[in-house]
């Protein structure tokens, strides 16, 4: 991960809050082995790893392709560096979704997506420990928003208005229940087969 420079603006790291995180996880083994790249793209964008991979052409996924791919399909990426997380008006939390470039073996790095204490990975998902970290050090960290992330309404965006309601002809009056109700006394019962 860059130094970077403690000069400039202080990042509020607040703005970037996921409320409602909406992972594309495809079940479909072949789609994993389009590279970890693709996956981690894929996985935040809906996108086919494919059509991914194809249009980056290569193994190797710069830092570059990922940022552009981003912010082409609507997300506010914001590098992360060591300066600009230390100097932060506030800090990096369990609602924020990152992207991270990891080594993974000696001259290959991995990219994988961080949200909530979980690490996704190749569609695979796998609880972050506090070690992982240090056994994949992070090459480069980049913090991802998307303005659907931020709305978490529990209206469907199906659901019908009310004037889709009302002309469907399914009123409370066709269903009888309107109308004022007459509120007389229920009826003693006295049979003759009552106790005396």
């Amino acid at each position: 991960m860059e130094t970077g420079s403690y000069c400039g603006r202080r990042l509020n790291f607040e703005s970037y809050s996921a409320y409602c995180f909406r992972p594309y996880l495809f079940t479909d083994e072949v789609r994993g082995k389009f590279g970890c790249g693709a996956s981690a793209l894929a996985l935040l964008t809906g996108a086919l790893p494919e059509s991914i991979a194809r249009e980056n052409n290569s193994t190797h996924y710069p830092d570059q392709f990922m940022v552009r791919f981003l912010r082409r399909h609507g997300f506010d990426v914001q590098k992360l560096t060591q300066a600009n997380i230390a100097n932060a008006l506030s800090g990096i939390e369990n609602n924020h979704v990152l992207l991270l470039s990891q080594m993974y073996r000696k001259r290959e790095a991995t990219w994988g997506v961080v949200m909530n204490g979980w690490y996704f990975h190749n569609f695979e998902i796998y609880f972050l420990n506090s070690l992982t970290l240090l056994r994949k050090p992070v090459v480069s960290a980049y913090l991802i928003r998307h303005t659907t992330w931020r709305n978490c309404s529990l209206v469907s965006e199906e659901a019908p208005t009310k004037r889709t309601i009302a002309a469907s002809g399914l009123t409370l009056k066709a269903l009888g229940l309107t109308g004022k109700k007459s509120r007389k006394p229920a009826r003693k019962n006295n049979s003759s087969n009552g106790a005396r």
